[in-house]
């Protein structure tokens, strides 16, 4: 199979204020005059230092070099970035909240976000971090505006309104960089919906005054005597996104697999018990790093993991349970990063020449030592149709020592619900031959079948 990565990235060329190259050792920040010395007085507050202490922002190393005209911040690179089109809605609601409270603080000591989107966010675990120090500048004293007040609308907001109200697809977001006008919401919502907050202030009247002259170019410019009078008002304007953000978050929604654990009626308590002893024990025996819990539902499995001592990306095509598993997440202290993710059709890479942003897959070479999947084989064999063959290959390149695996048999009732009633298509999937498929790849270190016929393998790569 050819290298995951195919394409090294572009350094990121939008900011006129510097440009970021990811490194083996760190993201490498270049930065322009005068932007240079903003952003070393920036750096050099105790603020900045409590930011970074407190996770908030990522640090920077002053990197010495040979170029005189530019600055080099380092910054320690996340263990695994994400892309917010990858992102269930609480980890889009924990990004706009760090963003906004981060802005808030700032404005507290004289500085400001003079951009907010999302792609300023990484995760660690579920944890946001703030990582374009690039962003921060300081404050206009006497202007009462927040620059950034429509990125955050169209990009934070509207997304979160149209996947709450409309159920359009967070992972829409993959072509719409600089997210919704409000036009297009206002055009799909009802009006009982329109007048509802927080449509009503960020896409109705937006809507409904865009052919009036709103002179935004002098109310950019638009000051008052007082500077305090100017920093309630941008403080004002950040609870209101606040709120209307945590209005905008969808509530609880089940669907076919959110309440899997607790519903699925395929294993008996003792299956259930047993499964687990054996990923327990095998997590144990190989105490991994870093874990790829592949079709992990609601993340009992990720947890094991964690509980191990692993980091953990946690990746399902269900994004209601990968949403309750990050909910759940939510200052529990596990280093779980719960992700929208189907294997099957991983995120491309994408942005110009499709290399701005990686793919799910090149993100992934090299990063695993081990890689669970647990009951999520004949999904990829009958309902993606992936051959047993190309499906060991992947995972063989997933993880670097072990993998561990349920595979399901053709006489399971899931097996034949997924199988639709192809079962002369597919009468070729057979143990034998998932174990030949696998065998080209791993050895068996360990296996247990359990009373409902499934088996338990831990996989060591050959």
């Amino acid at each position: 199979m050819a290298n995951l990565r195919a394409f090294p990235f572009l350094p990121t060329f939008r900011d006129p204020a510097g440009s970021v190259e990811l490194r083996s050792d760190g993201a490498y920040r270049s930065v322009h005059a005068p932007f240079d010395t903003e952003i070393l007085s920036f750096l050099a507050l105790p603020m900045a230092s409590q930011l970074v202490a407190d996770g908030r922002l990522v640090a920077s190393e002053i990197v010495v070099t040979e170029d005189t005209e530019s600055l080099v911040l380092r910054h320690p690179r996340v263990s695994f970035q994400s892309y917010p089109w990858e992102w269930p809605p609480a980890l889009w609601l924990a990004a706009a909240e760090l963003t906004l409270n981060l802005c808030r603080d700032l404005l507290k000591e004289g500085w400001l976000l003079k951009d907010a989107t999302p792609l300023n966010v990484l995760f660690r675990g579920t944890r946001p971090v703030f990582v374009d120090v690039l962003s921060i500048e300081r404050a206009a004293p006497n202007r009462p505006l927040w620059l950034a007040y429509g990125q955050f609308v169209r990009t934070f907001l509207l997304p979160m309104l149209a996947h709450s109200q409309l159920g359009w697809p967070l992972q829409v977001m993959l072509t719409r960089r600089d997210g919704y006008e409000p036009e297009q919401i206002f055009n799909a919502l009802s009006w009982p919906a329109r007048l509802r907050q927080p449509a009503l202030s960020a896409v109705t009247l937006p809507s409904l005054l865009s052919g009036i002259s709103s002179g935004s170019s002098s109310l950019a410019s638009r000051t008052v005597s007082d500077p305090d009078v100017a920093r309630q008002v941008i403080l004002k304007t950040l609870r209101t996104l606040l709120d209307q953000m945590r209005k905008a978050a969808p509530s609880r929604r089940d669907s076919t697999w959110s309440d899997y654990v607790e519903t699925a009626n395929h294993y008996s308590d003792d299956d259930h018990g047993r499964k687990k002893a054996f990923v327990a024990k095998v997590l144990e025996a190989c105490a991994p790093e870093r874990v790829l819990d592949v079709g992990c539902n609601t993340g009992v499995y990720s947890m094991l993991a964690a509980d191990a001592g692993a980091e953990v990306v946690a990746i399902d095509t269900d994004p209601e349970a990968v949403d309750r598993l990050a909910t759940a997440l939510k200052d529990a202290g596990r280093n779980i990063l719960p992700l929208c993710v189907d294997l099957a059709h991983p995120t491309p890479a994408t942005g110009w020449q499709n290399r701005e942003c990686a793919s799910f897959l090149g993100r992934c070479a090299g990063q695993f030592d081990t890689v669970m999947m647990l009951a999520v084989i004949h999904h990829l064999l009958l309902g993606s149709q992936i051959p047993l063959g190309r499906i060991a290959a992947l995972a063989s390149e997933l993880t670097s020592r072990n993998l561990i695996l349920e595979w399901v048999p053709p006489a399971d009732p899931k097996f034949q619900e997924v199988l639709r009633g192809r079962g002369a298509i597919y009468a070729h999937i057979t143990e034998a031959a998932f174990r030949e498929a696998f065998a080209r790849h791993f050895t068996v270190a360990s296996e247990q079948t359990l009373a409902n016929g499934r088996i338990l393998f831990h996989f060591e790569r050959g």
